[in-house]
């Protein structure tokens, strides 16, 4: 909540407007005709200690979202958001049934530079505890096969 406040506070330079709340940028992806699905990836060029908003969309089963590092799979539905360092996780998702399509919400690093240089804004990440985790869905925790 404190790192979304933020976001919403330092000023933008002259004539870049956020575009989707906190966030600066919005992609929008349709389903349309392919499986749904991504490959693995980071979001190299949004910022390192930043977050991303992902909003899920759609008539779909299935799709959850795969957190790598995390070792877990989100089952979203449709109207779920998911808020995630898309930098520093290593993300896909599965095949999709049906039509799912997303919102991600983000700021690119070169606003987080901006920052840094005008307001000393500084981002930083704190250490947690790791505990293994390998699905969750409706609350429930299911091991992976």
């Amino acid at each position: 909540p404190g790192v979304f406040k933020r976001f919403q506070t330092y000023p933008l330079p002259d004539g870049i407007k956020r575009l989707c709340g906190a966030w600066l940028g919005c992609a929008i992806n349709k389903g349309g005709n392919n499986p749904n699905q991504t490959n693995r990836h980071r979001d190299a060029s949004e910022a390192q200690y930043g977050y991303s908003g992902l909003i899920s969309c759609g008539d779909y089963r299935r799709g959850g979202l795969i957190l790598w590092e995390l070792e877990i799979v989100l089952e979203t539905d449709s109207g779920d958001v998911v808020i995630f360092p898309d930098a520093v996780v290593t993300h896909s998702n599965e095949k999709a049934k049906g039509t799912r399509s997303s919102a991600v919400c983000f700021t690119q690093e070169n606003i987080y530079s901006y920052w840094n240089r005008k307001y000393n804004m500084k981002l930083r990440r704190k250490e947690r505890k790791k505990n293994k985790v390998h699905r969750v869905n409706e609350g429930r925790v299911v091991k992976l096969h």
